[in-house]
This record gives C-alpha cells, sequence and structure tokens, in this order.
C-alpha cells in the first residue's frame, strides 16, 4: 500500500434474428443506468461479443516495493511474482510499487522473454512506477503518457491496438494515496481528467490499480460516475483484495474496471501462495474482457411513460424489417393501443398510429403481437378471459402500422380461465405464428398447439403435447428458434422445477417437442422467482441466445449466453448496458433497427421521465 519516490529513467520497450419474444421481462427489485454520453464512436463500435471473440486477459498486482519488515525481500519474492504472471498468462498486466532497481533490472527482460513488452515512466520524480505489460505478439503499443494524480502520486495510459480484431483500447494503471481519503479523491478527479484529455478518440477503457479506496467511497464514486465504469470484481459484492501477509484478506482496495462499451466473462481474485510464502501483501485481480454487446444508450421520447402499468410490446408491424413499439394502458386514451412505427436509429415516429377496433379498458386484457397469417407484418390479437366467451381475437396488420378494424374471432383453444397463459409462435416453420395455450390445471399441463391456417385463423385440431408440460403454477414458456432451424423451439422454466433449469424442448415441426439435455444443462440457471431470462437473436446467425438478469445479482448486469452450433448456451457474457438494480425495470429484445440482430430496450417508469433507453445490438 505505501509507495516510496524514485526517479529513475523513461523505459518504453518494444498489447436472438430469432423468434421474437413479445413479452416484458420478469419485475425483481437503486438503479445503475448510464450515462447517454460520448457523441463521436470508436473503433470498437463496429465489433461486439460473441462465443468465438478473442478475450483480452487483463491483470492487476501491486507487489510491494521492498521493506525491511516484510517476511521476505524482495529479491526473495522475486520468482514468486513471475509466476504469477507465467500461471494465470495475462495479455495486459500492470504493475505497482514497481520501483527497486535490482527488482525492475531482473523483471522487465524475465517478461520479455516471456513475450511482453512494457512501458513506463520514472521521470515525473515521484511515487512510484505504474508499469504496463502487454504481449507483443498480439498488441502494437500506440501511445502512452504518464499524468500526475496528486503530490506524490502518478499514473500511466496507454493506447493499444489489438493486432487480431484490429481494435484499440486505451488502459490506464494507477495508484493512489494510501493515508488520507482527501489526496485519494484529489487522485481519483485528476484521473477522470486525464483519461478524458487524452482518450479523445473515445476508445473502449480499462482502468485498473490499487486506488486505495473501499468500495461506495467517495473517491470510488467520483470514479465510477466520472468515467461511468463497472467494476469487474462485483464492486460491493466483490473479494477482499489486501491482505497484509496473512490468508485473510482485510479490505477491497485493488480494482478492474472497464467502460460500458466493454463486457467481460470472468474475474478472480488470485490468491495464490507459494510454499506458504504470498508475492507480496496484496492478491492480484484479473478479469477478461470482451467488446461489449450492446452499443451505447439511445433516449427514446416517443412513446414514453410514467405509469407503471403500461405495457409496451415491440413487433414489427409494417413489415419493414424493424420492430415498432406498440403502447397500452386501459386508463389512457379509452384504451386503444398505440403504434410508434420505428425509424431505425433508435428512436420512433412522434405521432402514433392509434388502433380503435382493438381497443379495451379492462385490466384483464391480454395483447400478443406475432404474424399469423404469414405476410410478414405482426398482427394484434386479443384475449380477455371475461369476454367473448374466452376467444382469442386477430387484427390483422394491415399498412402504415394499423390494423384491421374487422376482428376474427378464433373460437378453437378458448378459455375463461385466469391462469391460462397464451404464446403465439411459429414452432413448424411454415412463417405463419401458431397459437399455444397453457393451463396448468387442464389437460395435465400439457401445451397445446393449434396451428395456424391462413387469415388469422388457427386449426380445429390441438396438438397436445405432454413432452414438457408442467402442472406447477407460475411455469413460464418461451418459444424461440434455438437451434438455428426456423422452428420455434419450448423453454419450459419454473424457479422450483429441474433445480431451477430453463428446460428446452426442440420443436419436431408439428406442434411436438423433443426435449434437449444439451441446452437445457447448459447456461444460467436461477431457483428465484425475481430472474427474468428471455431468449432473442443478439448476434444474427439465426439462434436464439440466452439472457438472464436478477435485479438483486451481479449488480444488475445482464447475462448473455450465446447458442453455439452444439446445441449448447456458452457463455456467461457480461453486459454493462442499460444495468439495473430495480424491481421496476423491464427489459424488452427486439431487432429495431433492421439488422437482424435483437437491441435491448430498457423502461423503467421511475427513471428519464418515463422514457425508454434502446441499445443496438453489435
Amino acid at each position: 500500500m505505501k509507495s516510496n519516490n524514485k526517479s529513475l529513467i523513461k523505459v518504453s520497450a518494444c498489447f436472438l434474428s430469432g423468434l421474437l419474444f413479445f413479452s416484458s421481462c420478469k419485475k425483481s427489485q437503486l438503479e445503475e443506468t448510464e450515462k447517454v454520453k460520448k457523441s463521436s464512436l470508436s473503433m470498437v463500435a463496429s465489433a461486439s461479443a460473441t462465443v468465438t471473440s478473442p478475450e483480452i486477459r487483463v491483470l492487476s498486482f501491486n507487489i510491494k516495493h521492498n521493506d525491511a519488515a516484510d517476511p521476505q525481500s524482495i529479491t526473495e519474492r522475486q520468482g514468486n511474482i513471475r509466476q504469477i504472471i507465467v500461471d494465470n498468462n495475462p495479455d495486459i498486466f500492470g504493475l505497482q510499487e514497481f520501483s527497486d532497481n535490482s527488482f525492475e533490472s531482473w523483471f522487465i527482460p524475465q517478461m520479455a522473454t516471456l513475450g511482453y513488452g512494457v512501458y513506463y515512466d520514472e521521470s515525473a520524480g515521484m511515487g512510484t512506477p505504474k508499469v504496463i505489460f502487454y504481449k507483443t505478439n498480439r498488441f502494437t503499443l500506440l501511445s502512452s503518457g504518464t499524468v500526475v494524480l496528486g503530490p506524490t502520486n502518478t499514473g500511466t495510459w496507454a493506447k493499444i491496438l489489438d493486432n487480431t480484431t484490429s481494435l484499440r483500447y486505451f488502459v490506464a494503471n494507477s495508484h493512489w494515496q494510501f493515508d488520507s481519503q482527501s489526496v485519494r479523491m484529489q487522485n481519483s478527479t485528476a484521473l477522470v481528467n486525464a483519461v478524458n484529455q487524452n482518450n479523445t478518440e473515445n476508445l473502449p477503457e480499462i482502468i485498473f490499480g490499487d486506488f486505495n479506496a473501499q468500495p461506495g467511497s467517495d473517491e470510488i464514486n467520483n470514479l465510477k460516475s466520472g468515467l461511468d465504469i463497472v467494476d469487474a470484481l462485483g464492486d460491493t459484492d466483490g473479494d477482499l483484495t489486501f491482505h497484509g501477509w496473512d490468508a485473510t484478506g482485510h479490505s477491497k482496495i485493488d480494482w478492474m474496471t472497464s467502460d460500458r462499451s466493454m463486457s467481460f466473462t470472468s474475474w478472480k481474485v488470485i490468491t495464490t501462495s507459494y510454499n506458504s510464502f504470498w508475492p507480496s501483501d496484496h492478491w492480484p485481480v484479473m478479469a477478461n474482457f470482451v467488446p461489449g454487446i450492446f452499443g451505447g444508450a439511445h433516449a427514446d421520447a416517443n412513446g414514453k411513460s410514467v405509469n407503471a402499468n403500461t405495457k409496451f410490446w415491440f413487433a414489427d408491424i409494417n413489415g419493414d424489417g424493424k420492430a415498432d413499439k406498440v403502447y397500452w394502458n386501459a386508463t389512457y386514451d379509452s384504451g386503444r393501443p398505440q403504434i410508434f412505427l420505428s425509424n431505425g436509429d433508435g428512436t420512433f415516429a412522434s405521432a402514433a398510429v392509434v388502433h380503435t377496433a382493438g381497443a379495451s379498458t379492462a385490466t384483464t386484457t391480454r395483447y400478443y403481437y406475432a404474424d399469423v397469417n404469414g405476410d410478414g407484418k405482426a398482427d394484434e390479437i386479443l384475449w380477455d378471459p371475461t369476454l367473448n366467451a374466452g376467444h382469442t381475437r386477430v387484427y390483422l396488420a394491415t399498412s402504415n402500422g394499423n390494423f384491421s378494424s374487422t376482428v376474427i374471432d378464433n373460437p378453437e383453444g378458448t378459455s375463461a380461465g385466469t391462469t391460462t397463459i397464451y404464446n403465439f409462435a411459429d414452432v413448424n416453420g411454415d412463417g405463419k405464428a401458431d397459437k399455444i395455450y397453457w393451463n396448468g390445471t387442464f389437460d395435465s399441463g400439457h401445451t397445446r398447439v393449434y396451428l395456424a391456417t391462413s387469415g388469422g385463423n388457427f386449426s380445429g385440431t390441438v396438438v397436445s403435447g405432454a413432452e414438457g408440460a408442467s402442472t406447477t403454477a407460475g411455469s413460464i414458456f418461451y418459444y424461440a428458434d434455438v437451434n438455428g432451424d426456423g422452428k420455434a423451439d419450448k423453454i419450459l422454466w419454473q424457479p422450483t422445477l429441474n433445480s431451477g433449469k430453463p428446460s428446452v424442448f426442440l420443436s419436431d415441426g408439428d406442434g411436438t417437442f423433443t426435449a434437449s439435455t444439451s441446452f437445457t444443462d447448459s447456461g444460467a440457471s436461477s431457483a428465484s422467482a425475481a430472474t427474468g431470462f428471455y431468449f432473442t437473436d443478439i448476434n444474427g446467425d439465426g439462434k436464439a441466445d440466452k439472457i438472464y438478469w436478477n435485479a438483486g445479482n451481479y449488480l444488475g448486469k445482464l447475462k448473455i449466453y450465446y447458442a453455439t452450433t452444439s446445441n449448447t448456451f456458452a457463455g456467461p457474457y457480461y453486459s454493462l448496458r442499460g444495468t439495473s438494480q430495480s424491481a421496476d425495470t423491464d427489459f424488452f429484445f427486439a431487432d429495431i433497427n433492421g439488422d437482424g440482430k435483437s437491441d435491448q430496450i430498457r423502461w423503467n417508469y421511475a427513471e428519464n421521465s418515463g422514457e425508454l433507453r434502446n441499445y443496438f445490438a453489435k
């Protein structure tokens, strides 16, 4: 933690378009909303994380300068410090307290042998050098610099090119004052200013170091808000990092952060000792980063709502390949659905198309939007268990975002039961959304499929499926094409069933399904009813991916699991866009810009004056 002052030399050497899931997320429980910031785009803007994205393993380590009071001298510890690098094989790593001449002279050639180049600068003459190493076979150092952060504190930064992806990143390593919070606040503010002044291209940022600051402190909050960064180590949920030469951690003061244009796949505090000796009085911290999954926020002011009872859906109503926004509130405009057509840029038309014939002021009414007649436009399906003998009623999409005023009554698969759940999805791959009925108290909990015929009608012959049946209340069914064969598959999740795993059943093409153990046993599970799952194609490969969100877990981050060709979900990828720790947040996923990938839509009636925030899949 404590640093000494030296002045040596400057050294620079030679780093879901599967089926849309049209319901809102499950509500669960302070909101961590990102700023709509950075008007210019960095080079990473066109890249995204995928199941094959090369990770960048980044490590930060305060190696502790030599001190006679330590159990071992740095000369005795240097082999173990080197072994930390060998064992964890980071692509980029930064050291703090890199100050002892003999160690520097030994360590830099050791790292060169392992394939690392290095940047550090001691010419500022204050504090210990903050060194950045990078693998020369993967990265090219483009530019770098040293900044003064306080009376005895400095930091280093580097712009590096990833030769494997041609993407560029801004990396910063710093060490803040150990014995004064007021100086740490000065360090924090100076670092924010330095990053903003030197990262003029708005490159994705990876900011790490020994900040000597606890989670929730003013200096950490200042850093997070000033750069809009997120700690991969879990922040308040993170493990302790300073141990002071014993096996019990005392505080979390080492940080590994990035801005929200990045995602990460894993993190760890490295608690390795060698023959009962610690390499340092700090444990190294490490995270594996990948490019972001979603782009920055687009403010969506048209069709907003501050009413918690408002419902939103996203579906392509006018057939232009972009999902439009549908807004409904039983107490607004006589219960008429309001359609806001997508502009394709993250916003929607200012004037709504109003569907009078489909109006309802009953809170028991349920709406669905899916293409039941196969013309490429999502139709409106209305069901109310208390009206029309429990029939579903279809209004076919016409043109310009509207629906027919003539209703098509569906006598098959009726229900007057309030616990009945309907879904509409193309399970046989003919381009028309079929009707799926489920009620846990009826037909042994089977899902009952009525195949779409023509003109907004459905077959009178039911396909009653025992595979994936449930008689348990609270069961949730999702329908999305997870294996990319053009047919919507069935996913069943109930927190108390199957150890909380969403069970996947692949479509047979005739209304029946077959269990997929490989899909079921991969990706996230949850035994909490506060969790929301989504299945949608976010990388445009034709297979619906799995998304997990729980406001109370992972600081409200979304976890992405990509569907693979081997019928598994690979991940997780932790997305930092639109994170939320509020139970009042709803997420939706739909292709609102027409590029074949499902975008993230986020709404919380109590935030942003009820505006939505939209994030394009990258």
